[in-house]
């Protein structure tokens, strides 16, 4: 015995004796209220009356399910309607008409006493159909709000006696229908609603993306792995993860969803996991049968295993870890000197050096003047001369001191500065002279102050250990400062004291033990890393460069010695830090480069989503990671649902109204769906266009690995060819020679050096191994004898970094982008002869000996700051929009007991009433349809293949879009 749906009547009786005996006005010619039959009699004709009522709710409630109205018509009763609330106002213009026809009239008799019912008729106009709705209040009810409650106003109830009206009451009857029409309304509006919601809310959207995630995850990493696919991210994956994602929000608003669904869903996704592993590609009439008919293999329940894209999976790796790694390298390289000045010896001979000055302060302590005035107010001054002359007397005083200095001699004088005036004065043809002494008198105290030079970070060091450097460096202060009595005499007689020197110690440490301090923080800082969400790295909502200089800048005295002021340990901290300062500088290179792509790709992203949306993919992408737990409880309570839709699978093809059972003729695309891949070339505008905001980037030329992943990918007999593979081999002899010479620098023999780079292989490949790193990795293990590994790789990784930025590692970006676009075009054509040959996973050794080589050499995708070292990711994204309509949508509730089910259609049927013998249209019940946007990031490890759909179609369309 099924339980669900009912509403306990005992409940209903409560609420029928509560609300039917209200009373809303009462004239009386007869004093009613003392004759017992005449209220017997209203009471009678009250509860026959709502009975009326409840029979005339249930009927309404279901006629209205099945002829819902979302628009009203431009009808004489649409217009009655509230845009706002159409089916609710249909519903209560439904009840009203209905209990005109079955309450109006009804009479109730006791003891000689007759009670009539009556209602206020309609007028066919709008605004009598306007006063019909408003007599009529409508809500869901019931624990589960899955009754309807009903409110009537207006009834009238006229008491006789032999033909004479002695009374008249009216009456508010109030009923609980157990009819959930409104609850299914709200329902499948709540289901539309966030159908349409965009992906920075909860619904369709979100569910999408953390569906497509794994999708577009697993291909692009098994195409950055050298699988042969060319599209990562297709129509038929899209339509596959748009279905699924339905179904789960049919649960959400149901509890339950379209069982045929299910199966076609498991059924397509079994499809797409098998056969469509290279172009993922949709819309065919094949495909079609296949999800709305070969699903029924599966039996009537939907597996529990469902497949990849569909239930939620968590991509293995869905983070990136970048480290400092090439930063480190290229600052130990700078700084000792291998690419260019050697700053370590300047912070060794830093570390030794003294300085000394000369400083005085004065007191001013008397002053006299005696000169003459002007001779007169005829007199124009036009000359002005002054003679200054200092004598300086020892006196008692002791010399200034200073934070950090050691005052190292002093002394205290008394100062007179005495200046002759003389000016000349004219008027007319007439001059005179004038004259005067000012007298000045200062107390000037001197002294001779050293310290070891400053750096920062490391503190002073002792001048006991630095005595004969010190000497030198006081003695030529003083002399510049023409003695202690001369430097009182300067400064007494102005402010431009300026008597300073330095001198440099005998080395405390040898320079071997120092880079022996600085190679132990550079192993330290070079293995820090910092880890961040792929999607967002991708996207540039983080900075990983940003994060590790953050990191170091926080952990920076875990990587140097403890400040201590012995010479030998200022020297290495003093080198250390110097390092340090190097790496944060490379780190801030690449921040700024991450930056400038960062920006770029939001510009991009942002012509086709908003960027706060794609914060909200980028939040879905996460959920795709770390699923939260779904439940799907039925959560109506007590009343249970079913949907039915047509079709219950959306395909992106088109499918016969015929086949489905759904109104109209002809055929129609459920679901149509729009896929742009936004960077699918290293080298179409919008790649070069970021590659501008980059500082050591330009479109006249690219990269390396561009280059020589353009060119494994092309046909030798491709036009171009040779022209792209010269400039290719010309770039790899200039950064061969580069590296070489960093080894050889590094000790290694000059024919040892160049042998240990040479490898087999063509232009391309032995390009693309100088563009990877992987050349440096070889040569250090080639080369033998007395040199350190560690130091070599070092140094060469840094000066193969600092080669690959150079306008000469660069070839010209016009034959590689020449090259690239007839080589995807040529695949391109292939790969659509391929698809219409019916290729499929069976074909594996066809598909591998058309396309597997080169067509996973062809580069895709964006790579962020890619510098050997530097390149840490490559991202790409795939903007998606969908837009899909169900021809039927049907939900129909398990009322449980006697009762026949309701059921909520919505097919985009006229909804009709009749009044009067007439038939008004209220409107139509629209189709449940809905269209989101969302987008894709997907982020691999550095490599030439990269990311991203290489099959010649940027911007993928189904067949029935636009919508």
């Amino acid at each position: 015995m099924n339980d669900r749906g009912r509403v306990p009547f005992a409940l209903i009786g409560v609420l029928l004796l509560v609300t039917s005996g209200t009373l809303a006005v009462s004239v009386s010619t007869h004093d009613a209220g003392t004759d017992t039959s005449t209220d017997r009699a209203v009471g009678g004709a009250a509860a026959a009356a709502t009975t009326e009522l409840r029979g005339a709710a249930d009927a309404a409630a279901t006629a209205a399910a099945a002829e819902p109205t979302t628009t009203p018509a431009n009808t004489t009763a649409g217009r009655a309607l509230d845009s706002e609330q159409p089916f609710r106002d249909s519903l209560r213009l439904r009840v009203y008409l209905r209990a005109l026809d079955r309450v109006d009239g009804t009479t109730f008799e006791r003891d000689g006493t007759v009670v009539s019912a009556s209602l206020p008729d309609v007028e066919p106009t709008r605004e009598g159909y306007r006063e019909a709705i408003q007599r009529v209040e409508v809500e869901r009810a019931g624990k589960e709000d899955t009754a309807l409650a009903v409110e009537l106003t207006g009834l009238s109830l006229t008491v006789s006696r032999e033909n004479q009206t002695v009374a008249e009451t009216e009456r508010s009857p109030s009923v609980v229908v157990a009819n959930p029409a409104l609850s299914l309304h709200d329902r499948t509006e709540r289901f539309e609603r966030r159908a349409n919601a965009p992906v920075t809310r909860s619904g369709l959207s979100q569910r999408l993306t953390a569906r497509l995630y794994p999708i577009a995850w697993s291909r692009g990493y098994a195409q950055y792995g050298g699988a042969p696919i060319a599209t990562v991210l297709g129509t038929r994956h899209i339509e596959l993860a748009t279905n699924d994602a339905l179904l789960a929000e049919q649960r959400t608003a149901f509890g339950a969803a379209d069982p045929a669904g299910d199966r076609g869903v498991a059924a397509a996704g079994r499809r797409v996991a098998t056969t469509d592993l290279l172009a993922g590609v949709g819309g065919d009439e094949e495909w079609t049968d296949m999800v709305l008919e070969a699903a029924d293999e599966l039996g009537p329940d939907p597996p529990d295993k469902q497949p990849v894209g569909t239930w939620r999976e968590e991509p293995e790796a869905d983070d990136v870890t970048v480290d400092v790694g090439a930063s480190a390298d290229t600052a130990f390289a700078d700084l000792v000197g291998s690419t260019g000045t050697d700053e370590l010896a300047r912070v060794i001979e830093r570390a030794h050096t003294v300085e000394a000055r000369v400083v005085a302060e004065t007191d001013r302590t008397d002053r006299r003047a005696d000169t003459d005035g002007s001779p007169g107010s005829d007199w124009e001054l036009v000359a002005d001369r002054s003679h200054e002359s200092v004598s300086v007397e020892s006196a008692g005083g002791q010399p200034p001191a200073a934070d950090d200095w050691a005052t190292r001699d002093g002394a205290a004088f008394d100062a007179t500065v005495v200046e002759r005036v003389t000016r000349t004065w004219s008027d007319g043809n007439e001059t005179t002279t004038t004259g005067g002494v000012i007298e000045r008198e200062y107390h000037v105290r001197v002294a001779a102050q050293a310290r070891t030079k400053p750096i920062a970070g490391v503190p002073f060091g002792p001048l006991e250990r630095f005595e004969a450097a010190t000497e030198r460096a006081v003695s030529q202060a003083v002399a510049r400062g023409d003695g202690l009595d001369g430097a009182a005499a300067t400064a007494a007689s102005s402010d431009r004291l300026q008597a300073t020197a330095a001198a440099t110690a005998p080395r405390s440490v040898s320079r071997s033990d120092v880079e022996m301090a600085v190679e132990a923080t550079h192993e330290t800082a070079r293995n820090r890393s910092v880890t961040a969400a792929a999607p967002a790295v991708g996207t540039g909502r983080v900075n990983p460069p940003d994060r590790l200089r953050t990191a170091l800048e926080a952990d920076r005295e875990q990587f140097i010695v403890d400040a201590d002021p012995k010479p030998a340990v200022r020297t290495k901290r003093a080198a250390q830090l110097a390092y340090l300062d190097g790496v944060d500088a490379s780190l801030s290179e690449r921040e700024t480069a991450h930056d400038g792509a960062a920006d770029g790709i939001d510009d991009t992203v942002g012509e086709h989503i908003d960027p706060s949306r794609l914060d909200g993919a980028l939040a879905a992408h996460r959920q795709a990671a770390k699923p939260p737990t779904e439940s799907y409880a039925d959560p109506a309570g007590t009343v249970s649902f079913e949907v039915e839709t047509a079709p219950s699978y959306l395909t992106t093809s088109a499918v016969e109204r015929d086949r489905i059972d759904a109104r109209g003729g002809g055929s129609v695309y459920p679901l149509a769906t729009r896929n742009v891949n936004l960077f699918p070339s290293l080298h179409d505008p919008v790649a070069d266009s970021l590659f501008d905001r980059i500082p050591f980037f330009g479109t006249e030329r690219t990269s390396l690995s561009r280059a020589a992943s353009t060119l494994a990918a092309a046909d030798p007999d491709e036009h171009g060819y040779d022209r792209l593979a010269s400039a290719v081999a010309a770039s790899s002899r200039y950064v061969r020679g580069d590296v070489a010479a960093a080894l050889i620098d590094a000790g290694v023999a000059p024919d040892e050096a160049m042998a240990a780079l040479e490898a087999d292989g063509g232009t391309a490949e032995e390009a693309l191994r100088l563009a990877n790193g992987t050349a440096v990795d070889q040569a250090v293990e080639a080369v033998e004898g007395n040199v350190d590994d560690s130091r070599l790789e070092t140094e060469a990784t840094a000066a193969l970094s600092a080669a690959l930025k150079r306008d000469d590692a660069r070839p010209p970006a016009e034959p590689v982008d020449e090259l690239h676009e007839r080589t995807r075009e040529q695949y391109a054509d292939e790969l659509e002869g391929t698809l219409a040959d019916g290729l499929e996973a069976g074909e594996e050794r066809a598909r591998e000996r058309l396309l597997g080589e080169s067509m996973g050499a062809m580069p895709a995708g964006f790579p962020l700051a890619p510098i050997p070292g530097y390149w840490y990711a490559t991202v790409n994204v795939w903007y998606v929009d969908i837009a899909g309509t169900y021809e039927r949508f049907a939900v129909r509730s398990n009322r449980g007991g006697p009762q026949a089910a309701t059921t909520y259609l919505r097919d985009g049927r006229t909804a009709t009433v009749a009044h009067d013998g007439k038939t008004a249209v209220l409107g139509s019940g629209e189709r449940v349809s809905f269209r989101t946007e969302t987008a894709v990031v997907v982020v691999v490890p550095p490599g030439p293949r990269g990311v991203g759909d290489t099959d010649g179609t940027i911007d993928e369309r189904a067949a029935g879009w636009p919508p």
